[in-house]
């Protein structure tokens, strides 16, 4: 299981530019990361929003599922919003992210991680699952 958190202040949404961890490194992607044996998808979500933003998660609400596979890899990304938290949002884990940026949602960079349209669409329709497939 994969958590991701969308975390919008007005229309600009919350990235982090990946470096240093020999996958999509120079892409934007959500703050986030891969559930832990024996933890709850909320603890996730919040552990990994806290570690990379440096920020503390409130109200979180589950936004839609996206089941993926790219080439031998496959799992489950479980998108949700943040819709409060203490603290501001800064740079937490430089070793694995070059940058934070708050990005207009209608104009995300052109490094965004594909999947991050896909997520956005998903919220604006109602839509809580969608499959992901990579080469």
């Amino acid at each position: 299981m994969v958590v991701h958190a969308l975390a919008f202040r007005g229309e600009e949404l919350l990235l982090l530019r990946r470096a240093g961890t020999g996958f999509m490194d120079g892409y934007y992607c959500l703050p986030g990361g891969h559930q832990h044996l024996g933890e709850s998808v909320d603890a996730a979500l919040r552990r990994e929003f806290h570690e990379e933003t440096g920020a503390i998660a409130g109200e979180v609400r589950a936004v839609c599922v996206m089941p993926y596979r790219y080439g031998a890899h496959q799992g489950m990304n479980l998108i949700f919003e943040v819709h409060s938290w203490r603290g501001e949002p800064h740079l937490a884990e430089p070793e694995l992210f070059s940058e934070i940026l708050w990005s207009e949602s209608a104009s995300l960079p052109e490094l965004a991680t594909p999947w991050i349209a896909d997520v956005l669409a998903a919220r604006r329709e109602g839509r809580w699952f969608q499959e992901l497939y990579g080469p």
